[in-house]
């Protein structure tokens, strides 16, 4: 399985969050405050080099639902994969390189 960290709108309540109904779902876990959340319109988008803690949700997946989800984030020609360390071990995390946020509002790191 691979592990899976959403803060967008993958999460439960959220218009992508069918995504991951079969998926089975970890925990929320809430990021070192590393990042910056970025508000795209429709969409959250995270940068890497900021100071703020990203909370979100951790799933196991599979390799194929992974692919359909790179498919949804535009990977790799807007999203990027990393993996970071949650408390159920290591998770992939879509984030965005910094240009990209230029004429974005920064906001707090939980998307409502």
């Amino acid at each position: 399985m691979i592990r899976l960290f959403v803060y967008g709108t993958l999460k439960i309540g959220f218009h992508n969050a069918y995504y991951l109904e079969d998926a089975r779902f970890l925990g929320e876990f809430v990021t070192e405050p590393v990042y910056s959340m970025y508000d795209f319109g429709g969409y959250p988008a995270v940068s890497e080099n900021g100071k703020t803690a990203i909370a979100g949700e951790v799933y196991d997946i599979s390799e194929e639902l992974l692919a359909s989800i790179d498919l949804l984030e535009w990977y790799p020609d807007f999203y990027q994969r990393v993996m970071i360390e949650t408390s159920f071990g290591g998770a992939w995390m879509y984030v965005v390189s910094e240009p990209l946020c230029a004429d974005k509002i920064k906001i707090g790191g939980s998307w409502l």
